[in-house]
């Protein structure tokens, strides 16, 4: 297939908070397909916060992205060329790709899409990464059981607001968030049932209001956020508490490391667990991967799973978006639609 390629690349990295001057667009000739890869047309590009760690010399838990080099992500769109007899030409998939016209991907980092149900975006939300994440952290690292009092940080965003609703599907006696604003923890409550949303912008001091919302303990804390949010649940922990970690958006922009809890002792007082966890580790467990999703799409289909989705248009919009990431001023799960 020839043609351009057009793709953002990273032009330096952030020094701070994400900009307009830390991304290019280049053009670039359409990759040919070799053994195992496939060639997929970009419809939807995810704007995950996880990418931003990405960017640095270090690259967090992955390979960092290399100066001039384009920037990784998941993707969902059509196959154009296959160099795998498992992914066929025209197939829907997701995955892993760039933020380009077209991603040059191994087919082992990418799921098809054989049989789509409802709006195709669902893929990278419900159906896909994002669900997975929320169904792991919740069923697997948290292990979140009938009766458990489950605290969430970055409960309107898309991976926290799915697992509220997955604690509460699990059994959870009661579900509290914590977001940023009066609009979004309204929200947090009336839309995705969780039984109250802490403000954590609000003046009162964050530990008083955990403590007036959770006075019985915290059994179970999801974390999206890490830093003082981190700090404060961790003295609310219940006897045998358990602290999923998912990310720490509240430090990807910091110059840098955050100091680390003060008050880690909480976990011998209390015998509680911490544990970071990725849902990059079971992608490749294709039989876990499909029981995980069919329980997910069971849950769609009975009206239990509410999502919203803030969906901007055009390639030449993804430095934008992806920096509302970070000013939370993005509202619902965040996509670029380039076709």
């Amino acid at each position: 297939m020839t043609g351009i390629n057009r793709q953002w690349v990273l032009k330096q990295r952030p020094n701070g908070p994400i900009g307009p001057d830390n991304f290019e667009m280049v053009d670039a000739l359409v990759p040919d397909v070799g053994p195992g890869q496939a060639l997929v047309e970009n419809l939807y590009l995810a704007m995950d916060p996880a990418i931003r760690n990405f960017l640095n010399d270090n690259g967090g838990y992955a390979a960092p992205i290399a100066i001039s080099a384009p920037i990784r992500g998941m993707i969902l769109g059509r196959v154009r060329a296959s160099g795998a007899a498992d992914i066929c030409v025209g197939d829907l998939v997701w995955g892993f790709g760039t933020w380009s016209d077209y991603s040059l991907a191994p087919v082992a980092g990418l799921i098809p899409i054989p049989h789509p149900q409802g709006d195709l975006a669902d893929y990278l939300h419900r159906r896909g990464t994002i669900g997975l994440t929320a169904h792991y952290g919740i069923f697997d690292i948290a292990q979140v059981k009938p009766g458990d009092q489950v605290l969430i940080s970055g409960a309107a965003g898309a991976v926290g607001s799915l697992a509220g609703q997955m604690a509460r599907l699990a059994g959870a006696t009661r579900v509290v968030g914590i977001a940023g604003g009066a609009r979004k923890c309204a929200r947090v409550v009336e839309d995705y049932g969780f039984d109250a949303c802490i403000d954590y912008k609000a003046e009162d001091d964050i530990s008083t209001q955990m403590r007036t919302q959770m006075p019985q303990g915290v059994d179970v804390y999801f974390d999206n956020v890490g830093g003082k949010i981190l700090e404060a649940a961790i003295g609310q922990l219940s006897d045998d508490g358990r602290v999923a970690i998912c990310g720490m958006i509240s430090g990807y922009d910091e110059r840098s490391a955050q100091p680390g809890p003060s008050n880690l002792w909480n976990l011998v007082v209390h015998s509680a667990l911490i544990r970071g966890f990725r849902v990059t580790s079971i992608l490749g467990n294709r039989p876990l991967v499909a029981a995980k999703l069919a329980q997910i799409d069971t849950w769609i289909d009975q009206g239990a799973l509410r999502a919203d989705y803030d969906v901007r248009h055009g390639l030449d919009a993804v430095p934008a978006a992806f920096a509302s990431l970070f000013d939370g001023s993005n509202d619902g799960r965040l996509l670029v639609q380039l076709r």
